[in-house]
């Protein structure tokens, strides 16, 4: 397509191969998408709705072949349908938020799971939704993690400081009910079109690892945002650059999600030495 000519140039300065260009593309436009999203995912302490979402999606993809529906349009009202559904939940029973997830990733994940032991030709693409393969992204699928960044984009300016402010001011929370679902829509919203592009593990890693980081490193809310969005590319980036490296020679998607990880872990523990080294600093000079 000529209208994505000018970035496959830019990603072709790392790549030569075509389906490298678009891999790194693709992890580029779903850090955008993840970063602040995954920000107020880890900041309102729901780690566990992706997970719950993108599982929960197995359910919509069995019953449209089933009833022979177009596939991608039930899983996405599907998982939409259960991020509506957790906010819901939370908000009219005393439950917290980790164990309304819990719940209802539990009944999701049988659901599916019974339908798919019936049906079983819903397997291989199930297989597809959980594993992915950002390797096999192609130019369609790019346009969708596009318009997936460009949504992602307005519903930052739009909500973001509302949404973040609920999280440290509970009184502000019960006066937020609409973007409440305006959140969980769009949190589901952006994990059911990822998951169908990158699977379930590399949407989940990118959308928690590098928000964590960013809680650990940030010294304010807005530096959280832009240290979580330059984790997010520099963990797909390296990850992708390392994967095809025949010293390496690892799976792109989990290579991303291991580089993600270390480096949430070495912000904990950088945090740790710096504070370690300040304390016996103040002690001598006391």
């Amino acid at each position: 397509m000529e209208f994505l000519e000018p970035f496959y140039n830019i990603t072709g300065l790392l790549y030569e191969e075509s389906f490298m260009q678009r891999a790194s593309l693709a992890l580029l436009l779903l850090s955008i998408a993840a970063s602040g999203t995954g920000v107020l995912v880890v900041s309102r302490r729901m780690a566990f709705f992706p997970d719950a979402v993108g599982h929960t999606i197995f359910g919509g993809l069995a019953l449209a072949l089933i009833f022979g529906l177009q596939v991608d349009l039930v899983v996405l009202f599907f998982g939409v349908f259960i991020g509506l559904l957790i906010i819901y939940v939370v908000r009219h029973s005393n439950l917290a938020s980790d164990t309304v997830i819990g719940l209802i990733f539990s009944g999701g994940v049988a659901f599916g799971l019974a339908l798919v032991s019936r049906y079983p030709q819903a397997q291989g693409r199930i297989n597809r939704y959980f594993l992915g393969d950002i390797l096999t992204v192609n130019d369609n699928e790019i346009i969708l993690l596009f318009v997936l960044a460009i949504v992602s984009i307005i519903f930052f300016v739009l909500l973001y400081n509302r949404l973040m402010l609920s999280c440290v001011s509970p009184a502000n929370y019960l006066k937020t009910v609409l973007p409440e679902y305006l959140f969980g829509g769009f949190l589901a919203f952006v994990v059911v079109i990822a998951v169908q592009v990158v699977g379930v593990l590399l949407v989940t890693a990118l959308l928690i690892a590098p928000a964590a980081a960013g809680r650990v490193l940030a010294p304010t809310g807005r530096w959280m945002f832009w240290i979580t969005l330059l984790v997010s590319v520099f963990s797909g980036q390296l990850g992708l650059l390392a994967a095809c490296q025949p010293e390496v020679n690892t799976t792109p998607g989990a290579t991303v999600v291991f580089i993600a990880i270390v480096i949430f872990g070495l912000s904990v523990l950088g945090k740790r030495i710096v504070a370690s080294l300040s304390k016996k600093e103040l002690i001598h000079n006391q």
